[in-house]
């Protein structure tokens, strides 16, 4: 059995800034401020992670933060169902073509690893046209501050699923970003870089993932990456 842990924004759709949007209008409305959220290197981070960093530099104490995180995570997918039709939201080349073989597989279990509140994660899917019922395990950015804690949510929550003890051996971390290929070590997973987002593959082969590609759309090629029938190391696109 292989665990299949997709990322979201760069790697499975483009978001255009569509979370930004929601999790700045929940703050406002929550603590009064965004702070400097329009300047937060988002990237790899968990919104967790962004929210707290964002308002305890705005000054806002840290108790206060906590005990309002799993509110505005609520109050962020309200604003996300208003924002997120409009923002054009689009899948990433190849991604539905590879979903649907993906899914075909008896042999894999998809799943997300996302920095995205699980309150917003299904609507920025569904926004971008993929359907998130077809994730049936996830960790989220909403489970913890650290991304690199997320692999180990993951597999726990698969194992319970599936009755299959899962470890990294058997999963795959697929980002675009220098901090999937760190939570991919960090959990002794499969490191699947694409550059689809933010970081080129010049920059992401510096990470030294397993398999690095420029995007999804050569479904056979990725596929035998994902289910470690090709080489490591291996750049492809």
């Amino acid at each position: 059995m292989r665990l299949l842990l997709f990322d979201i924004d760069g790697t499975l759709i483009i978001g255009n800034q569509a979370g930004r949007l929601a999790m700045g209008a929940a703050l406002e409305q929550m603590f009064g401020t965004a702070g400097a959220l329009d300047d937060y290197p988002m990237g790899g981070k968990t919104d967790a992670r962004i929210v707290i960093d964002v308002l305890a530099t705005a000054g806002i104490p840290q108790e206060e933060i906590q005990q309002k995180l799993a509110d505005t995570f609520l109050l962020m997918a309200e604003f996300a169902r208003q924002i997120y039709p409009q923002r054009s939201i689009a899948p990433c080349p190849g991604v539905l073509a590879l979903l649907v073989e993906l899914r075909r597989r008896e042999d894999v279990v998809l799943g997300l690893l996302t920095g995205n509140a699980q309150t917003t994660a299904p609507l920025k899917l569904l926004a971008g046209g993929i359907d998130p019922t077809q994730f049936v395990v996830g960790a989220y950015g909403s489970d913890d501050l650290d991304r690199n804690r997320l692999p180990q949510i993951a597999l726990q929550r698969a194992t319970e699923l599936t009755g299959y003890a899962l470890t990294g051996d058997n999963a795959v971390i697929i980002g675009d970003t220098p901090a999937d290929v760190q939570c991919a070590r960090a959990g002794g997973a499969t490191a699947v870089a694409v550059a689809t987002g933010w970081h080129a593959a010049d920059s992401l082969s510096q990470c030294d993932p397993d398999f690095l590609f420029e995007d999804l759309s050569d479904v056979p090629t990725v596929i035998r990456a994902l289910l470690g029938e090709s080489g490591e190391n291996e750049q492809c696109g």
